[in-house]
């Protein structure tokens, strides 16, 4: 049986000033940062993919 959701919390003070400050000053990723995320993104995922095609083969299954 699932648990009941909790209420979220309500942030109060300095750290309610501290998350509308953050919400407010955002900065954009960089083309850069995006370009590396996106190799990051491809390389594991083809190591997922490359797993997944080894592992057809096999009686087993792999968790």
């Amino acid at each position: 049986m699932a648990r009941p959701i909790k209420e979220t919390p309500i942030l109060f003070g300095e750290d309610a000033r501290r998350l509308r400050k953050a919400m407010d000053n955002v900065v954009p990723e960089t083309q850069e940062r995006k370009a590396e995320m996106e190799a990051n993104y491809e390389f594991f995922m083809s190591m997922f993919n490359r797993g997944q095609r080894e592992n057809n083969g096999s009686k087993y299954r792999k968790v």
